[in-house]
């Protein structure tokens, strides 16, 4: 029997397509210890402020805007920005950004923000053992208001009916991983991360 169209969902072509990256990432993260102490869970935030900032023009999308619902609301920057203010952290003189990209590039990367939300659950629960909460310091940590579940399940749907250029999308999926992964290795980011 032939298959006429490819049955993998556009969430699970990524999943599949970044699999390897997504592991690597998670392992180094966890490689440098970043929750076994206060000081290197500040380099965590850090991590996430820089990714964030990059991602933070995405959550205002104009075509996404129409297609991922609360999209807008969705955005983490504003929390990891009050979580580093709570942490005593300078904000990184440089600014950075993705360039506004089309809606399917954008989509993989919004694929990877909205995915670590999920992993924020276990996050979460290793930075309340350093006295961090979702009110002070590990805001950026916090399920989105009807949860983290129903959250991503939401955005899956959404990407998943859209339309969106596989190719394109995975491209961007890609891009995001590789760009947490650079932050990771930055001489400013290893440096701070106590010995």
């Amino acid at each position: 029997m032939t298959r006429t169209s490819d049955p993998l969902s556009l969430s699970l072509r990524l999943k599949d397509a970044t699999y390897t990256l997504h592991e690597d990432l998670d392992k180094g993260i966890m490689a440098h210890g970043l929750f076994s102490n206060a000081d290197k869970y500040k380099s965590f935030v850090k991590l996430q402020y820089l990714f964030h900032r990059d991602a933070n023009a995405l959550y205002n999308h104009a075509q996404l805007l129409e297609i991922i619902p609360d999209l807008t609301a969705r955005n983490r920057f504003t929390h990891v920005c009050q979580d580093m203010q709570d942490l005593g952290l300078p904000f990184p003189e440089d600014v950075s950004s993705v360039d506004t990209p089309d809606a399917s590039t954008a989509a993989g990367w919004l694929y990877v923000a909205e995915g670590s939300k999920l992993g924020a659950n276990f996050l979460t629960k290793l930075v309340e053992k350093l006295g961090f909460t979702d009110t002070f310091g590990a805001r950026h940590l916090a399920a989105d208001p009807g949860g983290r579940g129903a959250s991503w399940n939401a955005f899956k749907s959404a990407i998943d009916h859209a339309g969106f250029d596989p190719v394109l999308a995975t491209t961007g999926a890609r891009a995001a991983f590789m760009r947490v992964k650079k932050y990771m290795m930055t001489p400013d980011l290893v440096s701070s991360l106590p010995a």
